[in-house]
This record gives structure tokens, C-alpha cells and sequence, in this order.
């Protein structure tokens, strides 16, 4: 049995008369200890989908279970890490993480729980911070505490929308690969959502295209056959992952083609004739209340003597 598993999903919001439907027929499996990764265009609902997995919305109509049971609101069973951190700027790195410790494991003694806390500062290289607050922090280590508080919490899925979004190339690549790393120590289940091909194909084990039709659906999983641990380096002149990566993107350009809107519009020159301006005499327009209009020439007769 899958671990996650979504089956004939639509999701819209709005009111009836003026809603905007998003998702339509969504169809997922993921397998416990997968690392499954969802590629979109922005805007495409790929949040959306992500939402329906943790609880925080539910399907209009189809169903979304985690190990057989539907999902109907959030658990510690999902850990999700958001585009923004979402750190509390009043608590240290240590006192962030610890906040989800000592919601999850209240049967712990307090010794346990430091001892906890401490085990996930030091998995994503944060030890001599622990004691900063957000705002001391550079953008790759918040995101690195995001992780650790989720991962602390020992969900079954980790769930992360967009997570470097907001970083800059060289600390993207690095935190892509401390994340790769703790996904291969600790085998949890990953969905990750991401606008980026290359990053899809470096970590996944499947990807699965969103397609931006109009509500948007699920189109041919790929199944990434690349050896792991992976070098980008490597990647790069490597014939399968240039092979996937063409795939991908002509799946995703060419459903994005299909929706471009087609219209018909008639045109009509506008009722103004253009004025001479190459002789003196032209300036008489000046002395006139109105441009000269095409509706104003009269088509007259004349007889000429032959």
C-alpha cells in the first residue's frame, strides 16, 4: 500500500459564481522512503496541491489518505517546510526547534528533548548558531533551521513547497545537497514541489510534471535512473539526465503551448487623414477646428473634354 496516495482530486476556490477551479483529477502514489518531486510553472497550483497533502485543504471532491487512513487536517505525520522560513523572530535557533520538540514528544523529559533538539541543530551544520535569533541569520541558515524543526518532529513525510525559492544560486546548490544528504541518512518520505527541472532531476527519484491547463492535472510520472550520490558537475555531461531534462521541459513548453489563447480581433483605421508638413501652406490645419477626416472626402463627377 502507498504511504500517500491521492485519488481523482479537484480542488477550486471561490464562491459557485465566481469560482476558479484549480486542480482537476489529480492521481498520486508515493512509497514510503520515496523522493518524489513536482515541477510546475508558477501559478499552476502546485501549492495548492502540496496543501491538499498536509491537511491545511481539503479535495472538493476525491479523497487524499497517508498509510490508508483520509486526511483531514494537519499531523505531525507531515512536517511541512514553507518558502519563507516561517521562524518565530522572537526565539533563537535552538528555542524554534525546540517549540515543535515539546509539542511532539510531551511524554519526554526535558533531557531528552535538548537532547533531541540538539541532534538536528548539528545534522544541518548549525551548532555554533544555536543561541542566534532569525535576524542574525543569512537566509540559507533560516532555511536550514526550517528543515531541522520539521525533521525534529520525525514525520513519516516531509514536505517541502518551494523551499529555495528565495536563495541565491550558490547557497540553493548547497542546501540541495545537505537536504539530499539527510533524505539518504533518514530514508523519509519526501514530496518536494519546484519550478526548476535541474533541480528536480538531481534529487528525485520521480518526477512528476504539473500541467498548466486550466484547472491543472498530474501528467506522466518520470522515474530519475540516475546513480546517486550525484555530482552536478557530473550530471552535466551526462547523455540521461540531458535526455530527462529535455523531456521534461518540452512536456512542460509543450502543454503551456496548448493553453495559449487564440482570438480573433478586427481592426479598424482610425477616421483621420495625415496631414502634408512638408510645405508652408500645409500649416493651414492650424486655422481649422478639427482634423481632416476620411467620412469628409466627397466623391464628385466631373466631365472632361476629351
Amino acid at each position: 500500500m502507498p504511504l500517500i496516495e491521492i485519488k481523482s482530486a479537484f480542488k477550486g476556490y471561490g464562491s459557485p459564481g465566481l469560482r476558479t477551479e484549480v486542480l482537476k483529477n489529480i492521481n498520486l502514489s508515493i512509497e514510503e522512503g520515496e523522493f518524489v518531486v513536482i515541477v510546475g510553472y508558477s501559478g499552476s497550483g502546485k501549492s495548492t496541491l502540496i496543501n491538499l497533502i498536509s491537511g491545511l485543504v481539503k479535495p472538493d471532491s476525491g479523497v487524499a489518505t497517508i498509510s490508508g487512513e483520509i486526511i483531514t487536517g494537519p499531523g505531525p505525520d507531515r512536517g511541512l517546510v514553507f518558502q519563507n522560513y516561517s521562524l518565530l523572530p522572537w526565539l533563537t535557533v535552538e528555542e524554534n526547534i525546540a517549540l515543535a520538540v515539546d509539542e511532539v514528544f510531551r511524554g519526554w523529559t526535558p533531557a531528552q528533548r535538548k537532547e533531541h533538539v540538539q541532534k538536528y541543530i548539528d545534522m544541518v551544520k548549525l551548532g555554533h548558531a544555536a543561541h542566534k535569533l532569525p535576524k542574525e541569520l543569512s537566509g540559507g541558515m533560516r532555511q536550514r533551521v526550517a528543515v531541522a524543526r520539521t525533521l525534529s518532529m520525525n514525520p513519516k513525510v516531509l514536505l517541502l513547497d518551494e523551499p529555495l525559492s528565495a536563495l541565491d544560486a550558490l547557497t540553493r546548490a548547497t542546501i540541495q545537497d545537505e537536504i539530499s544528504d539527510i533524505w539518504r541518512q533518514n530514508l523519509t518520505t519526501v514530496l518536494w514541489i519546484t519550478n526548476d527541472p535541474d533541480e528536480a532531476l538531481l534529487l528525485a527519484d520521480r518526477v512528476i510534471p504539473l500541467l498548466p491547463t486550466s484547472p491543472a492535472t498530474l501528467g506522466e510520472p518520470m522515474l530519475v535512473d540516475l546513480e546517486r550520490p550525484r555530482d552536478r558537475k557530473t550530471l552535466n555531461h551526462d547523455p540521461r539526465f540531458k535526455q530527462l531534462r529535455s523531456q521534461l521541459i518540452s512536456t512542460l513548453l509543450d502543454a503551456k503551448g496548448r493553453m495559449k489563447p487564440k482570438t480573433s480581433v478586427k481592426l479598424s483605421l482610425p477616421d483621420i487623414l495625415p496631414e502634408d508638413l512638408t510645405t508652408v501652406n500645409s500649416l493651414r490645419f492650424l486655422s481649422r477646428t478639427g482634423p481632416r477626416r476620411r467620412s469628409d472626402n466627397k466623391r464628385e463627377e466631373v466631365e472632361v473634354a476629351a
